[in-house]
């Protein structure tokens, strides 16, 4: 991330330092960073802390589980790094129902924190990805299975429904969030076939208090790293829409020839 975005957060940490600053007044300040700049991820780094202005300067609520907390933390950054990034996506926050296309080994419904999907047509959603948040305590998913198997399901039974539709290479990213420290992998079927998930990056997650908003410009560049990929594998689900069409058409033409041909 360039020295520019690096140093607006620093403005702002030292801003929030500040005792007697009244938190109107830093949100005035951080939209004229915004405003002042013509460099775009200094823009998008002073949206994304005006965002989170409140966890950054109001203390934990003990009436909320932590799982709460962390995923209420993840949701700005998720939203303007990612979502905010991608056209025609679609996300749900713990209320997904992930459903294993047919014939698919697995049959067990999955329930992620998060998913992000497309939806070409209306009668089949395709996942591109997914977050899980690690409960103490406590296994993923109601089964007994790590929240890394879970995670690992999830993206296998994506990958297997973008083979299906015949995307080509296509790769589904996941987020595995433990504590404060995300985890980020990628599922490919590069080599023979078989599935493979790689992790591809490891960062701390969490805007909780003032000293963590230097966190921030890392925290962007790996979430716009998971940008990539979805945004790479969207366009290659929405090319094999257009390669059947064309083919379709092409064996419609053959048949029309083919016809003439015979007269």
């Amino acid at each position: 991330m360039e020295d520019e975005v690096i140093l607006a957060c620093r403005r702002i940490q030292m801003m929030l330092y500040d005792d007697l600053i009244d938190e109107d007044v830093v949100e005035k300040k951080i939209g004229n960073i915004k405003s002042s700049s013509n460099n775009q991820n200094v823009k998008a780094v002073a949206k994304l802390l005006s965002s989170v202005l409140r966890q950054c300067t109001v203390e934990k609520s003990e009436q909320k589980h932590e799982t709460s907390l962390i995923i209420e933390s993840l949701q700005p950054f998720i939203f303007s790094c990612v979502i905010s990034r991608i056209k025609d996506i679609k996300f749900e926050w713990m209320t997904y129902h992930l459903v294993p296309p047919s014939g698919h080994p697995n049959n067990q419904t999955m329930l992620p924190d998060l998913v992000l999907y497309a939806d070409p047509i209306s009668k089949m959603n395709y996942e591109l990805f997914f977050v899980e948040v690690k409960r103490k305590g406590n296994f993923a998913n109601g089964h007994l299975e790590s929240d890394i198997v879970k995670l690992g399901k999830e993206m296998q039974i994506a990958i297997n429904k973008l083979i299906l539709r015949k995307v080509k290479c296509p790769e589904v990213v996941g987020l595995l969030v433990e504590g404060y420290v995300a985890t980020a992998y990628k599922m490919d079927l590069k080599f023979n076939g078989q599935y493979r998930m790689v992790e591809i990056s490891k960062f701390n997650f969490t805007c909780n208090s003032v000293g963590d908003i230097m966190l921030v410009p890392t925290i962007m560049e790996k979430l716009y790293q998971i940008q990539a990929i979805i945004s790479e594998t969207l366009q290659s689900l929405y090319n094999s829409f257009d390669d059947i069409e064309e083919s379709e058409d092409t064996t419609s033409l053959l048949q029309l020839l083919v016809e003439v041909l015979l007269q």
